[in-house]
């Protein structure tokens, strides 16, 4: 960038113009008013005079800005806020510039921290999918080299089937990154969805014998029915891991004039107290996954984030020994366009 004061002067055009036409003015009129007899030399002293006054004027402006400009660029360089430290704009032109270049800092320095938490998110998921999808092709291939012609398919396609459901959360976790270009709100009979994420995990449900209570009533909410779907598979495969076998899940609607509510809830070993706000972390485990074994911190967390993308809220109560609920809130007249993203 320029800042020669030769290329500051440039910019004075409409100063300079202006001084001009005013000591245009002055000369012509003290020149041909008879009542006013000066001397042509005095004429050209007052404009030697008033030029030095000028270029005075520009010179010390011009210091002001570059001093500023240096500051500036200095505290830029070294990623410090524009403001601090800087010295106060000396015209309004100049505050209303400094006020435009914070805004542009701020902005910046939130879509880096936003852009650096979102690397860190996708890192530290990245690794404990690929720790997670290592155990069950490691004991797919014990079973078949054990297998010796008396393989056990139920356990071999319960472990395929976990290596098929982390590869889907990975594909949805790298998706919401780009959510805005793969989502479409519609609207969605919740009760049809439900039912039919129900048939889907029906073999857990039988193998476990898990008994399902199912009170959805009929309602139409505004969202995508794709991650919808999801997201609700993942609670419901969180109910399904700690309700115990012969244990009970309900499924339930509820509806006012506010909202519309889908409630998950299972009768199993509940969360403690100090892990409920914690269970929706990335890799968050808590006291019951370290316990079991089976909790990874990734399916709740991948859920919660399609949930508020969505637009819809999500809450949780849980009494540890006796049940876990899980909320999934549809708020009615929402502006879905208007969805941060």
């Amino acid at each position: 960038m320029k800042t020669s004061f030769l290329e500051y002067i440039r910019f004075q055009k409409r100063l300079i113009a202006l001084y001009l036409i005013i000591m245009s003015f002055i000369t012509i009129t003290l020149y041909v008013e008879p009542t006013m007899s000066i001397h042509f030399n005095n004429l050209i002293y007052i404009h030697i005079v008033t030029s030095c006054f000028l270029i005075a004027y520009l010179a010390f402006d011009y210091y002001i800005i570059l001093k500023q400009y240096k500051s500036l660029t200095s505290r830029w360089s070294k990623g410090l806020f524009i403001r601090e430290g800087v010295e106060d704009a000396k015209t309004y032109e100049q505050q209303l510039y400094l006020d435009f270049f914070q805004s542009i800092y701020d902005e910046h320095q939130q879509q880096l921290t936003t852009t650096r938490q979102d690397k860190k998110e996708s890192l530290e998921f990245m690794t404990m999918w690929v720790h997670e999808i290592k155990t069950p092709i490691a004991i797919s291939k014990l079973l078949l080299e054990q297998a010796e012609g008396d393989l056990d398919f139920l356990s071999l396609k319960e472990e395929i089937n976990r290596i098929e459901r982390s590869v889907e959360q990975a594909l949805y976790f790298t998706r919401t990154d780009n959510f805005a270009q793969d989502y479409l709100i519609t609207k969605t009979e919740l009760d049809k969805l439900v039912r039919s994420l129900i048939k889907h995990h029906a073999k857990e449900f039988i193998q476990l014998k898990i008994k399902m209570v199912l009170q959805v009533k009929q309602a139409v909410v505004n969202t995508d029915p794709k991650w919808l779907s999801f997201a609700l598979s993942e609670f419901i495969s969180n109910a399904l891991k700690y309700a115990g076998n012969e244990g009970t899940i309900e499924i339930r609607s509820e509806n006012d004039g506010e909202e519309t509510r889908l409630i998950i809830q299972d009768d199993g070993i509940g969360i403690p107290q100090h892990d409920i706000s914690r269970i929706f972390q990335l890799g968050f485990t808590g006291t019951n996954g370290r316990i079991s074994r089976k909790s990874t911190g990734m399916g709740l967390y991948i859920a919660k984030k399609i949930i508020n993308k969505l637009g819809h809220g999500i809450s949780v109560s849980s009494k540890e020994g006796e049940y876990t609920r899980i909320t999934i809130h549809f708020p009615k007249g929402d502006d879905y366009y208007s969805t941060v993203i």
